[in-house]
This record gives structure tokens, C-alpha cells and sequence, in this order.
């Protein structure tokens, strides 16, 4: 949607969150206006949160940033053609695990293949792209759904794998991080702008500024 749109679409959405409850209310005072925004196509973001998982804010975007500068062109993430033509020896220069190679490889054999394409990915409903990414190894959960919530503009999405937002429920609504099914009925509660109130808890942890 045109971003005059967007932007009166992300009012509205945060005054529906904020009658939700007052604990949510208060972090939306504290915190302000709903900055959220997409950080790149696709590709990029599901590379770059495959480079990013289990790691902290920090250590992802140093690792990101070797990858950029010792493939890409310092700015960018190499192609898949450049990507798929790395040994692994060259890519464990920049820190990634064997796992993450293998899954970074495979990303890049979809793309070049047209299993995957951006186009194709924005054509899809919410569950056939979680499908679809999850189908490829080592892309889980977490890691579509930051496509979801960061690159394709869907604004109904909460990740249980992600341990920021879990400790956030916690510490701000008292729900245990690791009660799966408590906090799944909490958040569905947020529908349709989970991803909204998903930012909120981001921004309200500490060290979490550049969403």
C-alpha cells in the first residue's frame, strides 16, 4: 500500500492496541509511535535471518557485515549465483556454521532455480510462505516469519521461537516465556496486528532500538 495509506493503516492500528489493556497502553505511551517498517525484499531478509539465528543483536550484525564485505559489495548480500559458488571454507571465513551454510546454499540453489522468488513470495497468503520457506532446510519458523513481519509487510504475525518477544510477555504481562500454549491464546488476543504489538515488545526490551 502507498505509504500515505500505510501510515494511516499503523494509527489506527496502534489505537486499537492501545484499548487492549492498560499494560499495553503504557507501553505504547512510553515508547510512542509505531516506527515499524521493511528492512528489504525478501531474499535479504531470509538470508539475513538465517545468519541471525541464536545469536544476539550484536554477533548477527557483525557476522552480517563480514558476509557483506567479504561476498557482497559492503552494502549488500552477495546474489544467489555468487552465494551458491562459495565453498565452505571461504564462507566459515565469516563465522557461519556448517549449518547455516548448508541452509544459506540451499536458499540460494531455490532463488536460482525459481522454486523461490520474491515475486512468488508476495503473491503468497500468510501460511503458503511459511510453508514454502520452512520446506527448505534449515529455515524454521522464526526465521519466515521474519519474512513475514519484516519484508513482505504482513501485519498479523507473533513468533514463539523468537526469546526476546517471550521475555518481554513475561516482564511486562507475567505469562511464563516458556508457556507455549498460555502465551499463543495471550497474543491471539492482538489479532490482526500481532506484528504491531510484536514491535511494541521488541522495542520495549533492552537493546532493541532499530526496528
Amino acid at each position: 500500500m502507498p505509504n500515505t495509506d500505510r501510515e494511516v493503516h499503523l494509527r489506527k492500528a496502534v489505537l486499537w492496541l492501545q484499548k487492549k489493556d492498560p499494560t499495553t497502553k503504557k507501553i505504547i505511551q512510553t515508547i510512542g509511535p509505531c516506527t515499524h517498517k521493511m528492512i528489504g525484499n525478501p531474499y535479504y531478509v531470509l538470508i539475513r535471518s538465517v545468519i541471525s539465528q541464536q545469536l544476539s543483536v550484536q554477533a548477527a550484525r557483525t557476522m552480517e557485515n563480514r558476509v557483506k564485505e567479504y561476498y557482497g559489495n559492503g552494502k549488500q548480500f552477495p546474489k544467489p549465483d555468487v552465494l551458491v559458488k562459495l565453498t565452505k571454507p571461504q564462507m566459515r571465513k565469516a563465522g557461519l556454521s556448517f549449518a547455516k551454510i548448508e541452509a544459506v546454499k540451499l536458499i540460494s540453489k531455490a532463488y536460482l532455480d525459481g522454486s523461490i522468488s520474491d515475486r512468488k513470495l508476495s503473491k503468497l497468503n500468510d501460511q503458503e510462505v511459511l510453508d514454502l520457506l520452512c520446506s527448505i532446510k534449515g529455515v524454521g519458523p522464526w526465521t519466515a516469519e521474519m519474512v513475514l513481519m519484516f519484508s513482505l509487510d504482513r501485519w498479523d504475525h507473533f513468533s514463539y521461537n523468537d526469546l526476546i518477544l517471550r521475555k518481554s510477555i513475561e516482564n511486562n504481562y507475567g505469562i511464563p516465556m516458556n508457556s507455549k500454549k498460555e502465551i499463543l491464546e495471550f497474543t491471539s488476543g492482538y489479532s490482526p496486528y500481532r506484528t504491531i504489538f510484536s514491535w511494541y515488545l521488541w522495542r520495549a526490551s533492552v537493546g532493541i532500538e532499530n526496528l
